[in-house]
């Protein structure tokens, strides 16, 4: 694979630490610490590298940075197989707007990958991007004759990376319906607070009703609704 996606100067090899250990305090020097990651074949540590230089390039509001990152955490996610992740973080580029040389050639390199395996059915891993690097989850498994749908939304913050998300919640309950329709059903909720599910392919659509007794599933402002992405299927 060619490296011409990530460029910066490398430190000396005695002074490389890992990605998890080095000062990774702004989008340059995670940017660095994710490519010697990468080009060791470490691929868990440069997808943490390049998450917290998203994280630092999105408080820094710097959109070169941030599609910087995000075709980093794309190739590394290919490159450790991880494709559904990979295509998550396409579609949140090409979602806000992204569409540089090195988008559009991770476009159809993603492209070509086998989605089959996701595809084939609604049961699998979730992610809805809340901001930062970091994602609010879904899990939706089988349970008898239906489906169980278990969501972990968080709100990020000021600084989730360094505060931790500002809040957090936890919501689960029985999917009735089919095809690509779903209702939450024994999620404890009040009965006017309906959380419905839309299946379109590789991407989930949720969406709940907000009113006082609704979002009393977690903190502040928490929220299962938005769009998800499969990225992983049992």
């Amino acid at each position: 694979m060619r490296f011409h996606l990530f460029p910066l100067l490398l430190l000396p090899f005695g002074a490389v630490c890992t990605a998890a250990q080095q000062s990774c305090d702004s989008p340059a020097a995670c940017n660095q610490a994710g490519t010697a990651a990468y080009q060791a074949g470490r691929f868990a540590e440069a997808i943490e590298a390049f998450g917290l230089q998203l994280h630092h390039a999105e408080l820094a509001e710097n959109r070169v940075a941030q599609e910087l990152a995000l075709n980093n955490l794309m190739l590394a996610n290919l490159k450790a197989g991880r494709t559904g992740m990979a295509r998550a973080w396409l579609q949140l580029a090409l979602r806000d707007g992204f569409d540089g040389a090195a988008t559009r050639h991770n476009l159809a390199k993603v492209g070509e990958q086998d989605l089959s395996a996701l595809a084939g059915t609604v049961e699998g891993e979730y992610r809805r991007y809340a901001g930062q690097g970091t994602w609010s989850t879904l899990e939706i498994r089988r349970e008898g004759d239906g489906y169980r749908a278990v969501f972990g939304p968080i709100r990020a913050g000021r600084d989730v990376r360094e505060w931790g998300p500002a809040a957090i919640g936890e919501l689960e309950g029985r999917l009735r319906g089919g095809g690509d329709y779903f209702e939450l059903q024994d999620a404890g909720l009040a009965a006017e607070c309906k959380v419905q599910l839309l299946r379109d392919g590789l991407r989930l659509q949720v969406q709940e009703v907000f009113a006082e007794p609704c979002q009393q599933y977690g903190g502040a402002g928490i929220s299962v609704g938005g769009e998800y992405f499969k990225v992983d299927a049992p």
